[in-house]
C-alpha cells in the first residue's frame, strides 16, 4: 500500500509541477506581451525588433478595409459648373451670359455666398451632409429627449442657435487642449452664422458636437469632426484647425494658405526636392505610421522620419507644413483617428501620397485617386507598394505635376477656402433642421411648492461664454455655478 501511495503522490508531484510550468510560461508569455506593446507603442525608435512590430495593435484602425469614396458628379462639375444653373432657385443669378461663377481671386473669403451660389461654387460639398439627413429620415426625428438621453463625454458642448444668435447650454471639457479646439469650433460656427446673407435667415437648432479625434458615442446624434463608414449616425462638421490652431509653424488656416501660395512665388515646382517627406508622431498609430518609415527607409527618394516631441533636438526633426511645401510629394498617415495635417498638406502644390483612408472628413468626398482629376495619389495601408509607385512618379513627372496641379485646383482654390467652410456650417443647419426638433429659449422653473412658475432663459451667448475664465468654461453651466463672482 506505502508503494502505491509513493507513485501517486508522485504522479500528483509531476501533475502539479507541469501546471506550474504550464502556468508561469503563461504569466510570462502574458507579461512580454504586454512590455513589447507598451514598448512599441510608447517608444520613438524608429526601429523595433521584428518581433515587436509582429504583436503591436493596430489600435482603432481596421486594417482589412478602407472607406472609398464615391461622389462620381463631385468635381466634373466643378469644373464645368453648368449642371447646378438648371436647378438653381434663386433667378437673380441672371441670364447665361450673367451667370455667377465662383472665382478663387474674388471669393475665396466671402464668407456670405447665398445658398445657390454655394451649390454653384462647391458642388460635392455637401455629400455627407446629405447622407446623414437621410439616414436619419429612416431612424426618425432627432427629439430633444433623444438628445438628452445621453451625458456628454469628454470633449463635447451642448449648443443652440435660436434666432440667429449661438448658445452655449453645456460643456464637458477636461483639459486645455479640449477647450480650446471647443472655442474654434464655436468661433467658426458663429462667424457662418453671422455672415449669412439676410434673406436667409438661420434656422433654430439645437446640437451635440464632439472636438475629440474618437467618437466616444458613435450611435449618436453626434456633429464631429470624422467618421469611419460604420459610423452612420454621425454627422460631419469642419475640425477646429479651420479657425486655428495653436501648434508650431500653424496658427489661422487662411494663414497658412497664404504662406503657401507665396511659397510658390519663389519655390515653384522645378525648384521643389524629388523626394517624399513626412513628419509626426509615430505613437499616435505605431503600427501603421512605422510601416511608412519602414517602406521608405533607406530610398534615395525618402525624407521620412519622425518628430520626438520629447527630445532636445524635436526642432531639429521638425518640418512645419509650409516647409513640407518645398518638397515634391508628401505622405500622408492617419493618427489615433483621422489627422489634422491632411488639410494643410492639401494647401501645396505637392502630390500627396496617401494610404488607403479609413476615417473619413467633411471634405474627403472630393479625393480622387484616378483619372484626369486625379488630385492625389493612394497606396496600401502597409505602404508595400511605396516603393513602385514613388519609382512611377518619379519616372513620370509630367503626371506628378498634373497631380500637383488638381490638388491646388480642387482644394487650395476651391473646398478648403474660407467661403467652402461657412457654406458647409450653413447647409449641416439647414439639413439638421429637417430632421430635428424645435428648441426653446426659457424653460419653465418651479418656485416653491410648485404653483408658481417663471421662465429661464437656457444657456448664455457664444460672446459671453468666450469671455468667461478657464476654469468657467470647462463644465458649464456647473463650473460657472462653482465660480465666485468678480466684482469691480
Amino acid at each position: 500500500m506505502r508503494v502505491v501511495e509513493k507513485m501517486l503522490l508522485r504522479r500528483r508531484a509531476g501533475r502539479t509541477d507541469t501546471l506550474t510550468y504550464l502556468l508561469a510560461s503563461a504569466c510570462a508569455l502574458i507579461v512580454f506581451l504586454v512590455c513589447s506593446i507598451l514598448y512599441g507603442t510608447r517608444s520613438d525608435n524608429p526601429s523595433l525588433p521584428t518581433l515587436v512590430k509582429e504583436v503591436l495593435p493596430a489600435g482603432r484602425c481596421l486594417c482589412q478595409y478602407s472607406t472609398v469614396f464615391t461622389c462620381d458628379t463631385c468635381l466634373d462639375c466643378a469644373a464645368s459648373q453648368s449642371a447646378f444653373y438648371e436647378n438653381a432657385t434663386n433667378h437673380n443669378i441672371g441670364s447665361e451670359e450673367e451667370r455667377w461663377v465662383f472665382q478663387y481671386s474674388r471669393d475665396s473669403h466671402n464668407y456670405g455666398l447665398d445658398e445657390d451660389q454655394c451649390h454653384v461654387a462647391f458642388p460635392g460639398l455637401f455629400e455627407d451632409i446629405e447622407r446623414a439627413k437621410n439616414q436619419r429620415t429612416v431612424l426618425g426625428k432627432v427629439t430633444e429627449r433623444l438628445l438628452s438621453s445621453f451625458n456628454l463625454s469628454k470633449g463635447m458642448v451642448r449648443a443652440m442657435i435660436y434666432n440667429g444668435e449661438l448658445y452655449v447650454l453645456q460643456t464637458y471639457l477636461v483639459d486645455n487642449v479640449n477647450r480650446q479646439k471647443a472655442l474654434a469650433v464655436l468661433a467658426s460656427l458663429h462667424r457662418a452664422i453671422t455672415s449669412a446673407p439676410v434673406q436667409a435667415p438661420i434656422e433654430n437648432v439645437e446640437f451635440v458636437f464632439s472636438v475629440e479625434d474618437l467618437p466616444a458615442q458613435p450611435n449618436k446624434p453626434i456633429w464631429t469632426l470624422a467618421r469611419r463608414a460604420q459610423d452612420t449616425s454621425l454627422w460631419l462638421i469642419p475640425d477646429f484647425g479651420f479657425w486655428s490652431w495653436d501648434m508650431p509653424d500653424l496658427g489661422t488656416f487662411s494663414e497658412v494658405a497664404d504662406e503657401a501660395r507665396q511659397r510658390e512665388t519663389v519655390e515653384p515646382w522645378d525648384s521643389k526636392r524629388e523626394r517624399l517627406v513626412w513628419r509626426g508622431k509615430i505613437s499616435f498609430a505605431p503600427k501603421l505610421r512605422r510601416a511608412l518609415l519602414d517602406a521608405a527607409r533607406g530610398k534615395s527618394w525618402s525624407d521620412v522620419g519622425q518628430v520626438a516631441w520629447s527630445t532636445p533636438n524635436y526642432k531639429d526633426q521638425f518640418l512645419g507644413p509650409v516647409d513640407q511645401c518645398g518638397y515634391m510629394f508628401i505622405a500622408h498617415a492617419e493618427g489615433r483617428s483621422y489627422s489634422g495635417a491632411l488639410k494643410y498638406r492639401q494647401l501645396c502644390r505637392s502630390v500627396i501620397v496617401s494610404h488607403k483612408l479609413q476615417w473619413i472628413q467633411h471634405h474627403h468626398y472630393l479625393m480622387r485617386a484616378t483619372g484626369p482629376l486625379q488630385n492625389y495619389v493612394e497606396v496600401e495601408r502597409d505602404f508595400s507598394d511605396l516603393n513602385n509607385v514613388m519609382q512611377d512618379l518619379l519616372a513620370h513627372p509630367e503626371k506628378a505635376k498634373r497631380i500637383a496641379d488638381n490638388s491646388v485646383q480642387t482644394f487650395r482654390e476651391r473646398y478648403l477656402t474660407p467661403a467652402a467652410e461657412a457654406c458647409y456650417w450653413r447647409e449641416l443647419v439647414k439639413k439638421w433642421k429637417e430632421v430635428s426638433f424645435d428648441p426653446v429659449l426659457y424653460d419653465g422653473v418651479e418656485i416653491g411648492d410648485g404653483r408658481l412658475k417663471r421662465t429661464q432663459k437656457r444657456g448664455v451667448r457664444y460672446e459671453t461664454f468666450m469671455l468667461y475664465e478657464y476654469p468657467k468654461q470647462m463644465e458649464y453651466p456647473k463650473s460657472a455655478e462653482m465660480s465666485p463672482a468678480i466684482g469691480p
